[in-house]
């Protein structure tokens, strides 16, 4: 028997995931005493939220139900799409089909979008995913994980839901719940999220996130679909037929050695160390080299007595091509003959600088306490590879 906390911890872990592109920490889970089979539909109409005319049920009621019974669900198959907008005119939408099999720790994921196909299965042991487009395959070691890395604590302790009313959603009752993380884990100033619940199952229906700042706009819809609740599921449902020609990819931890001293660094790295002018009052704390087969890093930290800090990377790598021209927030600025990437990230009051600079096989960053112009100014003092 699976403990209460493993089992909802498993369900808040894999309902939670769903909300990882809008950056929510989030989960949702729900019960039926018998197996139980719920169909909704594709598309959602709405009407306006509210009071059910026969006994509407408490604020506190729906809530309470809805955390309380995620303990005893087995499984939980379902499809869910995920449609995005950013800025109003760049849209994103993904298909995935989830099988949960609580009680033996297993979770199939298939995910369809634009650009990518892939089968994901994770048991007590690992994880493999497997990119049908390109042939590939990955590994992920579990053995010796204590169990899950969220609970259902944590899942009550950083969101509060409120209870708004009823809600018709293409002809189906549905509970409406206003959900609000307390502890911040965004930097957009505004941050608008909701879930629906069948009214039966109490199994959510429907999520949207709306969130906004002043440079960029976000929405999400997801819906969710073809759900099954404590169906048996068959074991080999969470088996992948990989094909025998598939290439395996390198997922090993990149190797990394920190020094105290800049001369040990430079005496010990494989590549040559950037010499970034440093602005006053900053000197150098540490330096670390990160490796692996294909992925080469030198990374410097400059600190001030007032505790500021900026950081100075250097990535050589095969795959140094990031398209910021595509990103509203970033701007471009001219770094000697080169473009130059600069941002401002806002976190809890809290502004951290970036500037990335692209050579041809090289990736140069600049992060931290830094003003624009420092920014630019240390950038230019490195030489571009």
């Amino acid at each position: 028997m699976v403990p209460d906390s493993l089992r909802t911890a498993l369900i808040v872990v894999t309902l939670g995931s769903l909300l990882v592109l809008s950056s929510v920490a989030t989960g949702a889970g729900a019960i039926a005493s018998q197996p139980t089979t719920v169909e909704q539909p594709t598309q959602a109409t709405q009407s306006p939220a509210t009071d059910a005319a026969d006994s509407p049920p408490a604020d506190g009621e729906v809530v309470e139900t809805f955390t309380d019974r995620m303990s005893s669900l087995d499984t939980v198959v379902m499809t869910y799409e995920m449609n995005m907008t950013f800025d109003s005119d760049r849209t994103s939408s993904v298909e995935n089909r989830l099988w949960i099999d609580v009680e033996n720790d297993r979770v199939r994921t298939e995910t369809n979008s634009e650009r990518m196909e892939t089968i994901t299965v994770r048991n007590d042991s690992e994880t493999v995913t497997y990119d049908v487009e390109n042939n590939q395959v990955s590994r992920f070691d579990r053995t010796g994980e204590t169990g899950l890395q969220t609970s259902i604590d944590r899942l009550v302790t950083e969101n509060e839901f409120t209870y708004e009313g009823q809600e018709t959603i293409d002809g189906e009752e549905t509970y409406r719940l206003a959900v609000t993380p307390t502890e911040t884990d965004t930097m957009a100033d505004s941050v608008d999220t909701t879930l629906w619940l069948d009214t039966d199952t109490y199994f959510p229906t429907k999520l949207t996130r709306n969130a906004s700042d002043e440079n960029y706009e976000y929405e999400m819809i997801m819906d969710i679909q073809n759900v099954s609740l404590n169906e048996p599921i068959a074991d080999d449902r969470f088996t992948i037929d990989i094909p025998a020609d598939a290439e395996t990819l390198d997922n090993s931890l990149p190797d990394r050695t920190t020094y105290d001293s800049l001369s040990e660094l430079r005496a010990n790295a494989t590549q040559s160390v950037p010499s970034p002018a440093v602005p006053e009052g900053y000197h150098f704390a540490e330096g670390s080299i990160i490796e692996n087969t294909d992925f080469s890093m030198v990374s410097l930290q400059y600190v001030t007595d007032g505790d500021d800090v900026f950081h100075v990377t250097k990535r050589q790598s095969s795959a140094t091509d990031d398209n910021y021209d595509e990103i509203d927030r970033y701007e471009a600025v001219e770094i000697g003959n080169h473009t130059g990437y600069y941002a401002e990230f806002e976190y809890e009051g809290t502004a951290t600088s970036v500037l990335n600079v692209n050579c041809d096989s090289t990736k140069y960053s600049v992060s931290g306490d830094l003003s624009k112009e420092e920014s630019i100014e240390v950038a230019e003092s490195v030489t571009c590879e």
